[in-house]
């Protein structure tokens, strides 16, 4: 058996794999908070033994330039990644209606489970820090297991998983009011009358509160006539002729849905001052809101707003705040197979998440939009609004309540969202850009060649989705070093930035097309300006438009993310986007005002031909 601070030392590389984790964060692990003075020099030792006794594993210990990181494939060797991912797929298949997918992917995380957690590891901070997660998702999955059952009429072995688990959680209200409903379904009455009193009585002694609306709206069904109606998909006898279905009666429990993010993504690099805006926002500036905060992080396409905004509402998480409540989705605003997300279908699917019986959710915008803030009052919640198409899909949203944090991602400028502060991101500095790349494709390589890896980030253009699809290339290509990567990326320009079906054209694409026809001949235009400073006289001349169009043209680029404007009257394109626009001009001649056609056709490696 391994000594107990070298299997401390272990847990918390195998809690964050394949992320470096810092030399003073393994230090409060190992000594709980109480680092000796020599704690450098002595976790260095302890690194050694663990590689000694790892044997023939040893070189996936590796040292980092700032801490220590395991290497592992998260997919198939760790019990807690495979937990957390077909955790997701549970609930995933909830959202869905798939109870037969929930029951298999839920069933399939349960049974990775060997009794408590970190039970042989005596570190404080691990106890504190990782182990509340996984009994919460433990138990939230068993829930799971227990709907499934009752929606596809098991329901002996749904009262059997639901009596363990409230008498592991005697004041979880939704696991009680499961089984109230699962003994009501089952005939079994008196027992599901007998559950409610004990949860009441247990509740008043031991928190003195009484129970919640949802378990009180499932005992006054129990106490109605005919009992509770079973759960969508179970089988039930018909009513006698000429009675009334009790199904319509008493519309069923539905699922509730409260922990959407996400995964956070392990190659998160950089962005420390915008992260602590978006932490810093959380709060207000006098620490106590009035009123919801909206942020909408903004930026062209590929510059990382997903990443930012995951990882900001799960450090969030994590430090105690919106734990209970996080809703995520992604509005399709730029996406290549769906239409932008109506606001309506959102609230739907936001309420249903809620506990909102669909025969109770209205037809209406306005009223559901309504409802969902109804829902939201007094609660604190997070929600997470990915690839907003613009102002009018977000507006219906957004909750009222001072509780509320709202994180808005979207390609487009969102001037018109009332009382949102706006986060515009840049592409990543050098150092950071170079880091995301050894993230990515492994420190040890970058660290061998670090001039190609700083190449290889300026050709990408310093943004975060180009260098995870050039390390993608990469780990595709074994037999490559960091220089390879460079030279293919310098031969075969833009459209070199791809991995398997993933491109930075297409990402591009999606913005391109998105605009209307003038503002995309204006695009096509730039890649063949004299010049890469750009102005309202200049583009006029270029676009045959008078000088007020041309500038109004140049402003409506600039609010799509596609132009920038590093100071008034004067505008450039991103590296990348001017290389994109000369492939949106190439083979499409572009005429001028003076009536001659330019050539923008690419040539050899992705120059422009003219």
């Amino acid at each position: 058996m391994l000594p107990a601070r070298v299997r401390i030392l272990l847990a918390s590389l195998l809690c964050r794999p394949n992320q470096t984790v810092g030399v003073e964060e393994l230090a409060d692990a190992v000594w709980s908070n109480q680092p000796p003075r020599a704690a450098t020099t002595t976790l260095r030792s302890h690194v050694l033994r663990l590689r000694r006794l790892l044997g023939e594993a040893a070189q996936r210990v590796e040292t980092t330039g700032s801490g220590y990181r395991i290497g592992l494939d998260p997919h198939t060797e760790l019990d807690a990644t495979i937990f957390t991912a077909q955790g997701e797929c549970a609930r995933g298949a909830a959202r869905r209606d798939d109870w037969p997918a929930v029951s298999r992917s839920a069933t399939a995380a349960l049974e990775l489970w060997r009794g408590a957690p970190l039970s042989d590891v005596p570190s404080d901070p691990l106890h504190r820090d990782e182990v509340p997660g996984w009994l919460e998702a433990r138990t939230e999955l068993t829930e799971l297991v227990a709907r499934a059952d009752l929606r596809l009429g098991r329901t002996a072995e749904a009262i059997r998983v639901l009596r363990r688990l409230a008498a592991e959680e005697p004041h979880r209200e939704g696991v009680h009011a499961l089984l109230i409903e699962a003994l009501a379904a089952a005939g079994r009455r008196a027992e599901a009358l007998a559950v409610y009193r004990r949860m009441r009585a247990a509740l008043a002694a031991d928190l003195g509160i009484e129970p919640g609306p949802q378990i009180a709206a499932v005992h006054q069904r129990v106490l109605g006539p005919g009992g509770a109606a079973p759960p969508r998909g179970t089988r039930r006898a018909p009513a006698p002729a000429g009675s009334a279905d009790p199904a319509r009666r008493s519309p069923p429990c539905p699922v509730t849905v409260l922990r959407q993010l996400p995964a956070d993504l392990a190659a998160f690099t950089g962005r420390s001052a915008e992260l602590g805006a978006l932490l810093d926002a959380a709060t207000g500036p006098a620490g106590s809101p009035a009123t919801v905060q909206v942020t909408a992080i903004e930026g062209m396409a590929g510059v990382g707003k997903t990443r930012l905004a995951v990882r900001a509402a799960h450090e969030l998480a994590r430090a105690g705040r919106f734990s209970q409540l996080q809703l995520y989705v992604n509005l399709r605003g730029f996406d290549p197979d769906h239409r932008p997300l109506d606001p309506s279908d959102v609230l739907d699917g936001l309420l249903h998440a809620l506990g909102v019986d669909e025969s109770r959710v209205p037809a209406g915008l306005d009223a559901r939009a309504a409802l969902f803030r109804d829902r939201l009052h007094g609660r604190e919640a997070l929600l997470l609004l990915d690839n907003a198409a613009g102002e009018p899909q977000v507006r219906p949203l957004v909750p009222a309540g001072p509780g509320c944090l709202v994180l808005v991602t979207s390609r487009r400028r969102l001037a018109g969202l009332d009382g949102a502060s706006a986060l515009p991101l840049e592409p990543l500095g050098p150092p950071e850009a170079v880091s995301l790349l050894a993230a990515a494709a492994g420190p040890d390589r970058v660290a061998a060649a670090r001039e190609a890896a700083e190449r290889i980030a300026g050709l990408c253009g310093r943004l975060p989705l180009a260098l995870s699809l050039a390390a993608s290339r990469l780990r595709a290509r074994p037999a490559w070093g960091l220089p390879d990567l460079a030279e293919h990326l310098e031969h075969g320009g833009i459209r070199a930035i791809a991995a398997g079906d993933r491109s930075l054209c297409a990402a591009f694409e999606l913005s391109y097309q998105g605009l209307p026809e003038p503002a995309r001949r204006l695009f096509r235009l730039l890649a063949v300006h004299p010049g890469r400073d750009y102005t309202a006289r200049s583009t006029a001349e270029l676009a045959a438009l008078d000088p007020a169009s041309a500038r109004e043209a140049l402003e409506s680029l600039v609010d799509e993310n596609l132009l920038i404007q590093d100071r008034p009257e004067h505008y450039r394109l991103h590296d990348l986007l001017h290389a994109f626009a000369v492939e949106a001009a190439a083979g499409h001649p572009v005429r001028e005002a003076a009536g001659r056609t330019v050539d923008a056709r690419p040539g050899p490696g992705g120059k422009k031909l003219t």
